[in-house]
């Protein structure tokens, strides 16, 4: 008993789908592994290709700048916000605990960008890049803590991070000065002077080379023609003999 052949467009679209993939079936195995591996080595590309696009754009100056500027932004904001919410408290601890909490926020970001003005001046800082993440850090906890006693309805005087504060407000002062000193310490920029005196001089002497040889040349100017000489009074009174 033979089976009829599908008449509906299932079928038929089954059949058709059979026939189009049949020529995979038809190839070769050693095209199969070679069509493979094509693929397989397009995708590493692919992958490679787009990781170090992502590392470039990770490692580029403008994504560090917008991402420096995004932080700073939000540094900015919060410390407006604290500005805001220590002249709106009554004077007392928490309020005092407001404006140290925003005080310790600007000394973090005068060192920071002391040291950063430092390095960019070739100033010689010994321990102190090493020793900032730390100082970054306590002035972070210092901070935590100051904005949790200003939120409290009820400080306690044993909970109380204003010392520690002053402390620490005193040591990034210290350190400030210290690294303000170091980059007066560097060098005057005399070489960078005197290269530029140098190659302002050599650019005018090419200049005025160039016009030299560019120019028209002149033509020399003739001698005027010389005029007569007059007749003298001797010559003026001769006159030819009478007959």
């Amino acid at each position: 008993m033979t089976t009829p052949l599908p008449t509906s467009p299932a079928g038929a679209l089954d059949v058709r789908a059979d026939d189009e993939l049949s020529w995979l079936l038809s190839l070769d195995s050693t095209v199969l592994a070679v069509l493979g591996g094509v693929l397989v080595t397009f995708l590493l590309v692919a992958l490679l290709a787009g990781w170090l696009v992502v590392r470039r754009v990770r490692r580029s100056p403008l994504v560090a700048r917008s991402r420096e500027l995004a932080s700073r932004g939000r540094e900015l904001g919060a410390q407006g916000a604290t500005a805001v919410a220590a002249r709106r408290l009554p004077p007392g601890r928490r309020r005092t605990a407001a404006e140290l909490q925003l005080e310790v926020a600007r000394a973090r970001d005068r060192l920071r960008r002391q040291v950063a003005a430092a390095q960019a001046a070739g100033a010689h800082l010994g321990e102190v890049p090493d020793l900032l993440p730390s100082l970054e850090a306590e002035g972070g906890r210092l901070e935590q803590r100051l904005r949790q006693r200003a939120l409290a309805p009820e400080p306690m005087d044993r909970d109380d991070p204003g010392p520690e504060a002053r402390a620490y407000l005193d040591t990034v002062a210290d350190v400030c000065d210290a690294v303000l000193q170091a980059e007066r310490a560097v060098a005057p920029t005399s070489r960078t002077t005197a290269d530029v005196a140098d190659a302002v001089t050599a650019l005018r002497a090419h200049t005025a080379a160039y016009q030299e040889l560019t120019a028209p040349p002149v033509t020399p100017l003739l001698p005027p023609p010389s005029a007569a000489p007059p007749p003298s009074s001797a010559s003026a009174d001769v006159r030819p003999p009478s007959r």
